[in-house]
């Protein structure tokens, strides 16, 4: 008899089942070098910039500082370290780096999405279609992350109390000896081991939740703690593998974005002459080449002297106004590097929650249905009788 079982069958093997261990790991950064991921990831971390820059720039007004000043100091890349002359400035400045950290999350949940999606037999989902259903899902993120922050708030809150009884004399220091262990070293035990997971949480939730059909904050809490507390150690080991792994392949991802750069300047120059040089050098010239940020993404590893030097090529080119627009696109270039790096993190984290899910709980993820195909039957019943 031929159905939809048989189709479905057929659509599920399209896409490699997955072995559950190290070996899906290991081919994150091949899983990773799809175009899709990489735009997404590339268009989240633009974002992440342009609200970090709006906040980062809000701060110092609300000081009644000189922008113009500032932006010419720091232009797109103001510095993290920027001084405020109050707690005003300082709550505007962090709302922006939250802001940043959350697009960045966001958009390694589109990946994981797709990643899972690949995984459930739907090799198809489109980056158009993840970010849409990345942003359906924001909440859950953010909420999720919040309900975390809110509980470790709490918590310093009940020990401000705590130390507040201090302060009664004569019993207040009695009291605080008494219960110096229990409960308030237990709590802080716990409490330290909540702000281990929030911290982790940043490059695990957004896979948890790419994996959650039920769009519930507390699952996604509840899979994220449950994956660390069961699995501490392979989730470390996976991880750690993800992140030289990804950094390994960013760089050689990096190299030919290098040398591509350069073939297309050599052949372009070859009907346009220097001028299109001294273009490329001009959009150079605009951009931080000389940044930690660049360094570090072009080096092979961080305290190895093997890196990509584009110092040379920020000199000698002309004030034109096109090379505002060249340096837009060069930028573009540059943080698909990043972008190629995070979604490697992304896919391991997405491989690495379907793995010690099964090793746990012997839950096989891939028999899931996908949350955006459905089969057609490809020879449908006539009347009452099957096609067989």
């Amino acid at each position: 008899m031929l159905d939809s079982t048989n189709y479905n069958c057929e659509f599920q093997g399209m896409s490699d089942k997955p072995k559950y261990n190290f070996h899906d790991i290991i081919w994150a950064p091949v899983l990773a070098m799809k175009a899709k991921k990489i735009l997404v990831m590339t268009i989240s971390l633009v974002a992440a910039l342009l609200i970090f820059d709006l906040f980062a720039y809000l701060a110092p007004a609300a000081e009644g500082e000189n922008l113009e000043q500032i932006w010419a100091a720091y232009g797109f890349f103001p510095a993290y370290n920027i001084g405020y002359a109050n707690a005003f400035g300082q709550v505007i400045y962090s709302l922006g780096v939250i802001g940043a950290l959350l697009a960045i999350m966001l958009g390694m949940f589109c990946v994981a999405a797709i990643e899972i999606e690949d995984v459930r037999g739907n090799p198809f989902m489109s980056a158009r279609k993840a970010i849409k259903f990345g942003l359906s899902r924001f909440n859950q993120l953010f909420l999720s992350e919040l309900a975390i922050a809110a509980f470790l708030g709490f918590i310093v809150l009940l020990f401000f109390l705590f130390g507040l009884i201090g302060r009664i004399p004569f019993i207040g220091e009695w009291i605080v000896s008494i219960f110096f262990v229990f409960p308030g070293f237990i709590v802080a035990m716990v409490t330290l081991f909540v702000f281990v997971v929030f911290q982790v949480s940043l490059l695990l939730m957004p896979a948890v939740a790419a994996a959650d059909k039920t769009r519930e904050s507390f699952q996604t809490i509840l899979q994220t703690f449950s994956t660390i507390i069961r699995q501490p150690f392979r989730w470390a080991g996976y991880t750690l593998y993800a992140l030289v792994a990804g950094k390994l392949a960013a760089f050689v991802y990096a190299y030919f974005c290098y040398r591509a750069v350069q073939f297309s300047v050599w052949a372009s120059a070859l009907g346009g002459g220097e001028k299109i040089e001294k273009l490329v050098r001009s959009g150079l010239s605009h951009l931080p080449l000389r940044s930690d940020l660049v360094e570090q993404t072009l080096c092979v590893l961080p305290g190895v002297d093997w890196s990509i030097s584009l110092g040379k090529y920020a000199t000698g080119g002309s004030d034109m106004a096109a090379g505002h627009l060249m340096s837009v696109m060069l930028f573009l270039i540059f943080v698909s590097i990043i972008g190629y790096f995070l979604a490697i993190l992304a896919t391991a984290q997405a491989r690495t929650f379907i793995a010690i899910r099964y090793i746990s709980d012997g839950y096989e993820l891939h028999t899931e249905d996908s949350l955006f195909h459905q089969d057609e039957n490809l020879n449908p019943p006539i009347g009452d009788d099957e096609v067989t």
